[in-house]
């Protein structure tokens, strides 16, 4: 079985293990800057989005708390949207930068 990594150029019948090779980018620094130019970008544009994803639900939900109408962020939708956007805001705010300073 070969196993293909993408961007990293090596497979299983390659010779050199993986780490006696130097890092990434003394290897592929074309494709290295574009690896961490789509992580940084995807880690801002889906920080930025699920936080205000986040804060809208919870401003509809506070609203609707406020001026006590029934219809308005009552309801699991909102409450299953939020939990997405918080597992999301993790993978972008934490585990995106981490796989960015990996490299």
């Amino acid at each position: 079985m070969i196993m293909e990594f993408p961007f990293i150029g090596m497979n299983s019948s390659n010779h050199a293990a993986a780490g006696s090779a130097g890092s990434l980018y003394s290897r592929q620094p074309v494709e290295t800057a574009l690896y961490v130019g789509v992580l940084g970008l995807a880690a801002v544009v889906g920080t930025v989005g699920n936080v205000v994803v986040i804060l809208t639900v919870a401003g509809k939900h506070l609203l609707s708390r406020w001026y006590r109408t029934k219809t308005t962020g009552r309801g699991i939708g909102g409450g299953f949207i939020a939990n997405l956007a918080l597992s999301d805001l993790i993978v972008t705010a934490v585990v995106n930068p981490l796989a960015i300073a990996g490299l």
